[in-house]
């Protein structure tokens, strides 16, 4: 059982990051853009006030991207002795990681009322296609001495 290679692990979770931002961009910036102004006005807040937390926001949500996939990529690299390396290993950390940081934060927000079903729904789904893609790019990276 070889050590991590924490270099591979920052390559690997920055590829991965890059490739996971521009998948949220997409996904939150094009795909689901209306449904999320028409939630955000549901939740009492005007164009103006949308339009100032996006200064504030912008960088916290790419920050949480790139924090996620290095998770990812740490969590490849920390059960591949166990799993064997490969595309089988990357998609269990991809599932594990989309897990944490996408799926139990959502519930929160349906259980609050935050955001409607069929939007969140829509949210986790496509948050875990890009979870899977990137892991998957960003531990194909990853390499052990």
């Amino acid at each position: 059982m070889g050590r991590i290679a924490w270099g591979r692990v920052l390559l690997g979770g920055i590829v991965a990051g890059v490739v996971f931002n521009a998948f949220e961009f997409l996904l939150h910036g094009r795909i689901l853009a209306a449904a999320l102004h028409s939630a955000m006005l549901a939740l009492g807040k005007t164009p103006e006030q949308m339009a100032a937390s996006q200064g504030m926001s912008m960088p916290l949500l790419v920050l949480w991207a790139f924090l996620a996939c290095l998770l990812g990529i740490w969590l490849y690299a920390s059960i591949r002795p166990r799993f064997g390396a490969g595309p089988k290993t990357a998609f269990v950390a991809a599932i594990a990681t989309w897990f944490g940081v996408t799926l139990l934060p959502a519930l929160v927000t349906v259980a609050f009322g935050l955001y409607p079903g069929g939007l969140v729904l829509y949210w986790v789904i496509g948050e875990l296609i890009g979870l899977v893609v990137s892991i998957l790019i960003g531990a194909w990276l990853y390499r052990e001495a």
